[in-house]
């Protein structure tokens, strides 16, 4: 299953995506199209690590220069 995220194709392992998982994964994208810093929040058990993913390797795959570094923190709470 492909995603078209502003204009980049990204492969997605399951059948279907939440609007949030969308949502995040826009953001992203613009995030690094901006080479800003970002912060994204999703509640715990909405996909954030698979959709991270998947948007930064179809990113770093389509412009290998232009992401070079990423650090990803995640905190479940509670």
């Amino acid at each position: 299953f492909r995603l078209n995220i502003d204009g980049l194709l990204v492969p997605f392992p399951y059948d279907y995506i939440y609007p949030e998982q969308f949502s995040y994964m826009l953001e992203l994208k613009r995030t690094l199209d901006a080479k800003g810093h970002g912060v994204l929040e999703m509640p715990s058990g909405t996909g954030k690590t698979v959709s991270l993913l998947a948007l930064i390797v179809a990113y770093q795959r389509a412009r290998p220069l232009d992401v070079t570094k990423l650090i990803y923190c995640s905190r479940t709470v509670p």
